[in-house]
């Protein structure tokens, strides 16, 4: 048994039962899980397994209760375990009636079944899926025409193929040869965040692939993603007339580099 609170204070005590495998989640990932809650007298008040379908979440963010937060990031898939949790990471004082009673210790047993990132395309398709393995700081995201710095580890396969870093105006991407699934994910990211990127082949180099960075058709992309910092665009109706200008002649450029033939998205 091992103390998996941040705390080390001895608030979430978990037994592994079965082992899993692979890595763990990070927060904001939706986890899938099955669960059965019991009072220290091993009284059930709640279990998913008797509605026959997985609970899921996003975990980290406040959803459930601190000691689930906190020791669910700890378990890998497949693994099965018991997270004994203090009232403090519980119900606290109020406990949760008719089932709960004020200040009680809770055990789950947890069986994790899946999670995955966060999924940042407009459609909810899963096209580009992004974990938090480093947080970011402050309350805002970069918008399309910020000043973006970022760095990044690219590999397909657990093999590295590219390690660069660049800056430039996030809606311009191609422009400097960065997928649009890498600018897809940076509206969801916070200043020095650094994320897990899934990017499936429609958001990457899609059926063709990249022969200089030996990326093969139709692949789907891992990148280990930091946005460095960044300077937000101002609106239109917060610039005076020199900014207005230089952004027309921006936004002119822009179009362009589209009329002779960027592509607003690798071939594919």
């Amino acid at each position: 048994m091992v103390d998996v609170s941040k705390a080390q204070d001895g608030g979430i005590i978990k037994k592994i039962l079965t082992e899993g495998a692979g890595d763990t989640p990070s927060t904001g990932n939706e986890v899938s899980v099955h669960y059965t809650g019991r009072l220290l007298d091993g009284s059930v008040f709640d279990s998913s397994k008797d509605r026959d379908q997985l609970f899921k979440f996003k975990v980290g963010t406040g959803q459930v209760i601190k000691g689930w937060d906190e020791g669910i990031v700890t378990m890998k898939r497949g693994e099965v375990a018991i997270l004994t949790c203090k009232p403090e990471y519980a119900y606290g004082a109020s406990g949760s009636p008719p089932k709960i009673p004020p200040n009680s210790t809770l055990e789950f047993e947890v069986e994790m079944h899946d999670f995955y990132g966060e999924d940042c395309t407009e459609s909810s398709d899963g096209g580009v899926l992004k974990s938090t393995t480093v947080a970011g700081t402050g309350l805002s995201n970069p918008r399309e025409g910020a000043t973006v710095k970022i760095s990044w580890v690219m590999s397909h396969m657990d093999r590295e193929l590219e390690k660069r870093s660049a800056e430039f105006i996030l809606g311009d991407g191609a422009a400097h040869d960065i997928v649009p699934g890498i600018e897809t994910a940076l509206l969801k990211m916070k200043k020095g965040e650094t994320a897990k990127v899934t990017v499936k082949s429609l958001y990457a180099y899609g059926n063709v692939g990249n022969a200089e960075l030996a990326v093969p058709g139709a692949a789907d992309l891992t990148y280990l993603l930091t946005l460095e910092s960044f300077e937000q665009a101002k609106y239109k109706y917060e610039m005076d007339g020199a900014e207005k200008i230089k952004f027309a002649e921006q936004v002119k450029q822009w179009y362009q580099r589209r009329v002779r033939g960027a592509p607003l998205r690798p071939a594919g």
